[in-house]
């Protein structure tokens, strides 16, 4: 009698472990200086589309439906990852540690404010596709420049494959916007 009540629990138990993925995009630690950029930048949070907010890894598999990975997570908060990838990158790149999530509390005035909207960001088919606007600011004249970006990066079904053309889909934009701030 007691082992038919262990069964179901063990099987409860297995299933309830089952193994989870965890996967990131992002990684900054090659970036090299190919600016020296002085200004203080202000870079807000990237707005990102609801299916980014879950922890879950999602592929579009028609025009209508989108679908969670199993077992395939997003290691840290796509909107918090995104926007820390966005200011490493340009810290490094720019060779300028001045520059920080916006707000904040600085010492220093601030020349520049960048915002990024992702509009959508997903496999989808044989491509990952990063659509999104940005508008850089300059907070001395109040000009600003708002631009679209549109990229299209081949990719398989493999959630592996997919991270890497997330990640180089992510670093044609974030280039784009280092190359509009220093104009």
């Amino acid at each position: 009698m007691r082992i038919l009540f262990l069964i179901p629990l063990f099987v409860l138990l297995i299933n309830g472990c089952s193994s989870k993925e965890y996967y990131t995009i992002g990684d900054t630690s090659t970036i090299k200086a190919t600016e020296n950029y002085t200004q203080t930048i202000a870079v807000e949070k990237v707005d990102i589309p609801k299916y980014l907010k879950d922890n879950a890894i999602v592929r579009q598999v028609s025009p209508y439906q989108v679908i969670r990975l199993k077992n395939a997570n997003w290691l840290t908060p796509m909107q918090k990852r995104l926007t820390n990838v966005l200011i490493n990158y340009l810290q490094k790149s720019l060779n300028n540690p001045d520059i920080y999530l916006y707000p904040w509390e600085s010492k220093k005035e601030t020349q520049k404010k960048i915002s990024l909207q992702i509009k959508r960001f997903i496999s989808y088919k044989n491509s990952v596709i990063l659509e999104a606007s940005y508008k850089i600011t300059d907070l001395k004249t109040k000009a600003h420049k708002t631009k679209l970006f549109s990229t299209k990066v081949a990719t398989t079904e493999e959630v592996e494959k997919m991270m890497e053309s997330m990640e180089k889909a992510y670093f044609k934009l974030i280039t784009e916007i280092k190359k509009d701030v220093i104009k």
